[in-house]
Formats: C-alpha cells, sequence, structure tokens
C-alpha cells in the first residue's frame, strides 16, 4: 500500500479504526448474495488500458490531518472532472466544454456514488463518478447500461484514485458493440462496488457532443490465413476510434483472432497515437470465427493528413519479459532490451520536488509517446518503485529522447529498470488517408 501512496503511510498509521462499523460493514456483505447480471450471447473481451487500477484499503476517520486536508482540497469541482485526467483525450473534452455535467446521486448500504459528467462524441462513451462510503473498498462493479429502454453490449475499461480514505473517483470507458444514436435516453443500473451489494441507479438524457468524421476505408489482407479487415476510423476531439474485423477458421492454429494481434497507429509525421482501451467480441457464424475488435486511441494531432496502422504480434514464451536494472551512479549507461532495441540514461535531476530521468530509446518498433508498451520505472536501494501514480509515463522530449518524472529522494543510490523484449512479428501495415 505504501508504495502506491506513500503520503498517506504514515497518517493512516496514527487514523483509530471504527472497529464496530468495520465489523457492521463486512458482516452486512457476508450475509448478502450479489446479484447476478443477465448473460449475453457475444463473448465479450475488456482489456483495462496500460495502467490498471489496484485494489487498496483504507481505514478513514472524522478528522483528517493536514497532509490528508491537502489531498481532499484537489477534489475537482463539478463540470471538471476529465480536465485533470492523465487521458489526454479526456483532458481535451473538459477544457473545451464538450462534457456533460449530470451530478445525480445514488445510496444504498452506506455507499454514496455520483455520476458526476459524462463524454460521448460517436467515437467513446466515459463516465465520471465518484464513490463515497466510510471505506471506499474496490472498484465499481461492470455496470447495466439501458440505451432507450434497451439493454446494449458493451465492454469496460476502468481506472481510477483516492483523494481521501473515504472518497475515490473512477473512470469508466464504455465501449458499446453496436453504434449508440446521436441523442438517446441512458438508465445506469450498477448492483456492486466492490464486495458491497446494492442498487444504484441513475438515468439522464445523452447527446453527441459534436460531429465526428468517420473513414471506411475496408481494407484487408490476410495474416496467419485469416482475413484481417480495417472497417472504419473514426476521429473526434477527444479520441481516435478503430475498428478491427478478423475472420479465421475454427481450426487454424497459427493465429487467436481475439489475443494474437495488436495495432498501432502512426500518423505522417511519425508521432504514434497511444492506445487508451481495447475489446473484442464475436461469434462463429457459417463456421467461420468472426471476431470484432474496437480500439480506442489518443486524438490525432494538428497537421496529420495521413494515419498507418500497423498490425503486429509479440511473441510470448517463458523469460521472454525478463526484468532489467543499471545503476545511474555513472552516466550514460545503456541497456540492452533485446530483440527490440537498447535504451540509453543520459542525465538525471535531483530536485527537492521531483527526480527527473532522461533517456534515449533505440528502437525500429515505433513506441508512442509515452511509450505505454514499453514501461520503465526508477527503485530506490531498497526497492521502493518511486513513480508517481497520477503521473506514471515518460513523456517523448524530441525524436528519440524521453523523459519521466519520479518521486524525490535524498540518495542518489537508484537503479532503472526495464524488461527485456522480443521483436514483435510485423505485418503489411494499413495506410488510410485522411480528409
Amino acid at each position: 500500500m505504501s508504495k502506491h501512496f506513500p503520503e498517506f503511510h504514515r497518517e493512516l498509521e496514527n487514523i483509530p479504526v471504527p472497529i464496530e462499523k468495520l465489523d457492521s460493514i463486512i458482516q452486512q456483505t457476508i450475509s448478502e448474495t450479489r446479484k447476478q447480471k443477465p448473460k449475453r450471447k457475444k463473448f465479450v473481451l475488456t482489456t483495462i488500458g496500460t495502467v490498471a487500477a489496484g485494489f487498496f484499503l483504507f481505514i478513514g476517520s472524522a478528522t483528517l490531518s493536514p497532509a490528508m486536508a491537502k489531498v481532499a482540497s484537489e477534489i475537482p469541482l463539478v463540470g471538471t472532472f476529465f480536465n485533470e485526467s492523465n487521458d489526454e483525450g479526456l483532458q481535451i473534452a473538459g477544457r473545451s466544454g464538450l462534457t456533460q455535467v449530470i451530478d445525480q446521486q445514488s445510496k444504498d448500504n452506506g455507499v454514496t456514488l455520483t455520476m458526476n459528467e459524462i463524454f460521448y462524441d460517436g467515437t467513446r462513451l466515459t463516465f465520471g463518478l465518484t464513490h463515497e462510503a466510510l471505506i471506499a473498498i474496490g472498484n465499481i462493479e461492470r455496470p447495466t447500461i439501458l440505451v432507450n429502454g434497451k439493454e446494449i453490449n458493451f465492454s469496460t475499461s476502468s481506472s481510477g484514485k483516492f483523494i481521501t480514505p473515504s472518497k475515490y473517483e473512477s473512470v469508466m470507458n464504455v465501449t458499446p458493440t453496436e453504434d449508440l444514436p446521436e441523442e438517446f435516453e441512458m438508465k445506469v443500473i450498477i448492483d456492486a462496488v466492490g464486495l458491497i451489494p446494492g442498487n444504484w441507479e441513475f438515468e439522464f438524457p445523452v447527446k453527441q457532443s459534436n460531429e465526428v468524421t468517420v473513414i471506411r476505408p475496408n481494407k484487408s489482407q490476410v495474416i496467419y490465413d485469416a482475413e484481417v479487415t480495417v472497417e472504419s476510423v473514426k476521429l473526434g476531439p477527444a479520441g481516435t476510434d478503430l475498428a478491427i474485423q478478423i475472420k479465421s477458421d475454427p481450426n487454424n492454429t497459427k493465429i487467436d483472432p481475439y489475443m494474437d494481434l495488436e495495432f498501432a497507429m502512426i500518423d505522417d509525421q511519425g508521432r504514434g497515437l497511444r492506445m487508451l482501451t481495447g475489446s473484442g467480441y464475436g461469434d462463429t457464424i457459417n463456421g467461420i470465427e468472426v471476431a470484432n475488435h474496437r480500439y480506442l486511441y489518443s486524438p490525432v494531432k494538428e497537421g496529420a493528413k495521413s494515419l498507418t496502422i500497423l498490425p503486429y504480434k509479440i511473441p510470448s514464451g517463458e523469460g521472454a519479459y525478463k526484468e532489467l536494472s543499471v545503476s545511474l551512479n555513472e552516466l550514460p549507461v545503456e541497456m540492452d532490451q533485446g530483440d527490440v532495441g537498447k535504451i540509453t540514461v543520459t542525465d538525471v535531476e535531483y530536485r527537492d520536488d521531483k527526480t527527473i530521468v532522461y533517456f534515449e530509446v533505440d528502437s525500429d518498433f515505433p513506441f508512442d509517446d509515452n511509450l505505454t508498451r514499453n514501461r520503465t520505472w526508477v527503485e530506490s536501494e531498497d526497492g521502493k518503485d518511486l513513480s508517481i501514480q497520477d503521473n506514471p509515463f515518460a513523456k517523448r522530449v524530441k525524436g528519440n529522447l524521453f523523459k519521466q518524472e519520479f518521486k524525490a529522494t535524498n540518495k542518489k543510490d537508484i537503479v532503472f529498470k526495464a524488461y527485456q523484449i522480443p521483436n514483435p512479428s510485423m505485418f503489411e501495415p494499413f495506410k488510410i488517408t485522411l480528409p
């Protein structure tokens, strides 16, 4: 716990534990049976993005210490929920006034959920929710969603952070398996929050925030005896939606149409778009396995004239992702990542409020501007991860030079870490001209 929330560690040790209330909550949870969600006809695969939200337990008190109060003061006002997100698209949406303020509350079993804001533009549907309880324990379970009174099928990904031990903010991306209308009535039903069963409902109108550019190239190629088709690319101010269909014989052992292929997206200036979420669903139709994939990437940068969609497969196997580390006592220092390339750490800045590491990535693979497919981090000599939870990614400075910020440390005996990565198998790219 202290690894992810060190600013809370000492505070939590001094917080009195409300044993009788905690026992009551646990007893109530054990004695109740969680409701079963309706079965869905299609298989849905959900991915949670690069940095998954962890599961943490905090014991709260009525009075916050100065350190806790500082964190509590950072709670966003209604109408600005997405502004401080690590998601570039949601930042754009929030600061451009494209989100829709809902501000509805629902209470059950001592848990208050607030639907603060939503964003919908045809490329993505995102909820901003707040979870408040004596103990804000666990993430919000996958909801049931109705559009104009009809239940829809979808996948979800979510992330979040604690504002205080009793208050948790969650961002939930929803990817429907079918396109939604420009305007509709939405009902969201949540029947569990972590281990706490209950019933929390929200109902509100939704309107598409702006016009989205839709490109339907319908370009196909054969990869491992499977037909791979780019069905559509949707361009919006908060994201880029990619729809891919893969058809394969069920007896084809060369490829799993749901799991094996991934897709990098690069613009004509060589800038890689960051993949935010991905999901897949499918059926066997006339003896052929048909897998439909939806991917959400960061928005296309201004001035881009075309996109390259690069299919690739990363080999698996024991030892493929061996952890690597180098000491930062003497610079520059080089780290060999195997077939994918190497990293050279060129400089480290030790500041009072943070530590900044600069490094170069030498690779033929088109990593995005945040290296989301190539995690890098720094550890202290006693093994503590110095990554910043709200800012966990590297940032491209220029070309192949990156910088990454970490927690401040007085000790310079730190190590830089990454993984050995096998060289991906890359296939013929799809070229998409932007209107």
